[in-house]
C-alpha cells in the first residue's frame, strides 16, 4: 500500500497534535496499513537520553522491551550495531547469525511475536550526531516476504525519516516557516498535490512543465521545512496556505 494511501488526516493529526502518545499512533496506523506485526523507533542521541535508555515509541509487549532492556541486548543483536553504522536499510534474512548469543535473541524475538522477518532502517540528521533507528517486523514467510520487500524499504525509509523528524520536533523548537516567502505559484501546486494529481496533470493545469512544477513543489517543500511532498501538503494545509 503507497505512502500516499495513508492519508492526510493521520499525517495532520500528527502534525497539529505532537506528542508521544500520537507519534505512537501513528507507528500503529503504519503497522496496521502495511500489515506488520511490530514497528520499533528508537534514538539514543536526544538530549537526556543514551544507548541504554533511548526515546523510543513502539507496538512490542513491554515484556519483551523489558527483556531485551535487562539482557542488555543492544550491544549485541545485530539488527541494532550494524544499523547503528550504516546508511541503508538492512534485511535481518542478511544478518550473520552464527553468534549462539545473536541465535538466542532472534530465537527469543520469535517467541515474543516480534516477527519471523524484520528491516531496519537508519536515520540521522538533521543535526550532526543525531541518529535513530526505524525497525519494522513482519510474521510473513520467505517467500511473501522477499515478494513485498521492495515495496516496505521504498515506502518505509519515508516513513521512518518522517517519524525521525517528528520525534526531534519533540525535542527541539521547531524552525519557524516563513509563509511570505512561498509563492503562488507554489501554493496552486501544492493545491493540486493535496488534491491527489500527478505531476503530469498539474503541469497540464497550470499550463507549464513538469520540470517546473517539480521545482515549484519542490522550493515550497524546502521553504515549509517538509521531508517530502506529502508532509509538505499537511503543512501547507495547517498552516492554511491551501484547504
Amino acid at each position: 500500500m503507497p505512502l500516499d494511501d495513508l492519508g492526510l488526516r493521520a499525517l495532520l493529526q500528527l502534525e497539529g497534535e505532537l506528542t508521544d502518545q500520537s507519534l505512537e499512533h501513528f507507528i500503529d496506523l503504519v503497522c496496521r496499513r502495511y500489515g506488520l506485526s511490530n514497528i520499533a523507533y528508537v534514538c539514543p542521541s536526544f538530549r537526556g537520553y543514551s544507548l541504554t535508555n533511548p526515546f523510543i515509541t513502539l507496538t512490542y509487549s513491554k515484556e519483551w522491551v523489558e527483556h531485551y532492556r535487562t539482557q542488555e541486548y543492544m550491544f549485541i543483536d545485530p539488527a541494532w550495531t550494524i544499523a547503528a553504522r550504516s546508511l541503508l536499510p538492512i534485511d535481518w534474512a542478511r544478518l550473520p547469525r552464527t553468534d549462539k548469543k545473536v541465535q538466542r535473541i532472534f530465537g527469543e524475538a520469535t517467541d515474543a511475536g516480534v516477527g519471523q522477518q524484520g528491516l531496519t532502517i537508519p536515520v540521522r540528521g538533521p543535526i550532526n550526531g543525531l541518529w535513530g533507528i526505524f525497525v519494522a517486523n513482519s510474521h510473513d514467510g520467505d517467500a511473501e516476504w522477499s515478494n513485498r520487500r521492495y515495496e516496505l524499504i521504498r515506502d518505509l525509509v519515508l516513513v521512518a525519516n518522517y517519524v525521525h523528524q517528528r520525534a526531534y520536533e519533540l525535542h527541539v523548537e521547531e524552525r519557524p516557516v516563513d509563509l511570505n516567502a512561498i509563492t503562488r505559484r507554489e501554493i496552486e501546486a501544492l493545491e493540486w498535490t493535496a488534491d491527489g494529481k500527478s505531476v503530469e496533470d498539474i503541469a497540464v493545469l497550470m499550463r507549464i512543465s513538469a520540470v517546473t512544477v517539480k521545482a515549484h513543489l519542490d522550493s515550497a517543500r524546502h521553504k515549509l521545512a517538509a521531508l517530502n511532498r506529502v508532509h509538505a501538503v499537511t503543512k501547507a494545509i495547517r498552516a492554511g496556505l491551501i484547504r
